[in-house]
This record gives structure tokens, C-alpha cells and sequence, in this order.
């Protein structure tokens, strides 16, 4: 099935934080394109909140998702491209599209054509001395079979393959819809999964991590790239885990036989320019040279 049977099931800046010093790890938007306001995408926004006392609740059901924006006028790739933001990013000034939309038009400029569209999840909700960073967290984790609920619902009702690009803490969203398809018992449900300045843990992604069982199940193939003095994983993320993450050092133990690794330190200036056009330095090239 194509476009309109999926649309119709689908209905059904950097900153410091004080006492932590933890940074944001969702993207400043310097160097973003304006998306369209309809920029199409999968949103799970709203679907959960933080409580009086300051733990997260979901008011949303535990698979649910909603189709957000115009498929209609941009569904014309003959394969989807679906972007991963990070923490703290926001909806109400755009920068959840704008971040997909560059992405895309990143990939455009390599000679890569999808339909593209936005993951866009609550990463801006909590506060407190850590800025939201641990609520974050959990409800990056809740919504690992949200988006793997989605990425079923396409394959059934649609069928075109699927890469998903994930940026910063998107990249546990992901590997949480990975490590949800593995344990339903479906595979190679992704042509490809990417992480870009991944913050997740750097063992977890190991043959026997946490994730990396699901990472090798759930796509045909998987790429990291990381940097080495990647500053905000390097004091952020450090700092807040006391641990290393993927997107700075690579895996560490021995990654899944379909993940391929590659060292972008001296392409990418900085954690927010992964995803971004050449001419900025983002790393485009790199992903679809390994596509």
C-alpha cells in the first residue's frame, strides 16, 4: 500500500544548565533551513507530562503516534527519510522541522531524493538543575515502541523503505524502537539506521549491550559517526552519566556485524553540524556514501 492508505492509518540552542553544567544537546539552529510550516512528520508530542512532583507520566497510549503536517504534497521520494531530533528541542519555534528539513535538503545535495519528515517528540519537557536532561531520558525510552509501532504501521501499509536518521538523544529513541522490534520478533524492518553525535551510552551499542542485539536485528545496516572532541557529549554528556557516549567515542566492546563506524572529526566542527548542508559542515556525504 502507498501514500493515502498509510496517511489514513497514520491519523488513527545550546544551553547551560546551572548546578550541572550539562549543555544542550538538541541543536542550535544557526545554520537550519525554514522548513515548510506543513513540513510532514510523526508526532508524540504532548504525549506526556511532568507531574507536581516532577516525574513524567504518559497521558498517551503506550504505542500511539500522530501524523503531523501535509504527506500529501511532499510524499514523492521512493523512499522515507524519518529524522530523530534531540534534547530540548522545541515545536513551537520550529526547530523540531527545521532540523528534519535540513537534514533532507543535506541529503538532496548528495544526490539523494527521499520523502523526508520529522520524528518530533517531547524532548524539551522537565526542568530543574539538569535542564529536563533525565526526564528526557525517560521519555526518549517511551517512545522506543512508539516509533517502532510506526515504522510497522509503514512496512504493512506502505512498504517503501525506511532509513531513519537520528541526531544527539534521538539516537536512544531509536535504539529503543530497535531493541522494541528485536523483542516483538521482527527484522530488517529499516533499510538503515544513522546516528549522528549519538547520545547514548557507548557500551550499550555493543554485541552485548543493551541495544546492540536489537540494532542488529532491526535494520539491514546501521552507521555511527562520531567525534572524537565532539565537546558537548565530551563535558554534557560525560558529566551528566559519567560515561562516555557513542556519538564521541565510537563503540566501545565489539559493535553488531551490520553497524559500520566512521571517525568524522576532521568533517563535522562541531555537535550540532552533523545533519547539516556541506558548505556548513555537516556529514551528509558520509551517510550516503554507506547507503
Amino acid at each position: 500500500m502507498r501514500r493515502r492508505t498509510f496517511l489514513t492509518g497514520a491519523a488513527a540552542t545550546t544551553t547551560a544548565v546551572a548546578g550541572t553544567g550539562i549543555a544542550s544537546a538538541g541543536g542550535d539552529g544557526n545554520d537550519e533551513l525554514d522548513a515548510p510550516t506543513d513540513y510532514p512528520g510523526v508526532s508524540t508530542r504532548d504525549h506526556f507530562e511532568i507531574n507536581w512532583y516532577g516525574a513524567v507520566e504518559r497521558v498517551e497510549g503506550t504505542y500511539s503516534y500522530d501524523s503531523r503536517g501535509d504527506w500529501e504534497t511532499y510524499d514523492d521520494g521512493d523512499e522515507l527519510m524519518l529524522f530523530v531530533h534531540g534534547w530540548r528541542t522545541e515545536d513551537d519555534d520550529d526547530g523540531d522541522i527545521d532540523g528534519a528539513y535540513t537534514a533532507e535538503e543535506a541529503l538532496v545535495e548528495q544526490g539523494y531524493d527521499p520523502t523526508g519528515a520529522v520524528y518530533t517528540w517531547d524532548a524539551d519537557k522537565g526542568g530543574g538543575v539538569d535542564d529536563g536532561w533525565y526526564e528526557a531520558q525517560e521519555i526518549a525510552a517511551e517512545n522506543g515502541p512508539k516509533l517502532a509501532n510506526f515504522l510497522l504501521d509503514w512496512q504493512a501499509e506502505d512498504g517503501r523503505p525506511v532509513r531513519v536518521v537520528a541526531h544527539s538523544l534521538g539516537a536512544q529513541v531509536v535504539c529503543e524502537a530497535a531493541k522494541n522490534l528485536s523483542a516483538w520478533g521482527h527484522s530488517d524492518v529499516v533499510e538503515s539506521l544513522v546516528l549522528v553525535g549519538g547520545a547514548a551510552d557507548n557500551e550499550a551499542l555493543a554485541v552485548d549491550g543493551e541495544y546492540g542485539p536489537g540494532l542488529a536485528d532491526a535494520a539491514e545496516t546501521v552507521l555511527n559517526c562520531y567525534k572524537t572532541d565532539d565537546s558537548v557529549l565530551e563535558w554534557a554528556y560525560s558529566l551528566g552519566e559519567l560515561n562516555a557516549a557513542v556519538g564521541e567515542t565510537g563503540v566501545d566492546g565489539t559493535p553488531p556485524a551490520n553497524m559500520t563506524e566512521v571517525d568524522v572529526t576532521d568533517v563535522v566542527p562541531d555537535h550540532y553540524s552533523y545533519p547539516e548542508l556541506k558548505a556548513d559542515g555537516g556529514c551528509m556525504d558520509v551517510v550516503v556514501e554507506h547507503w
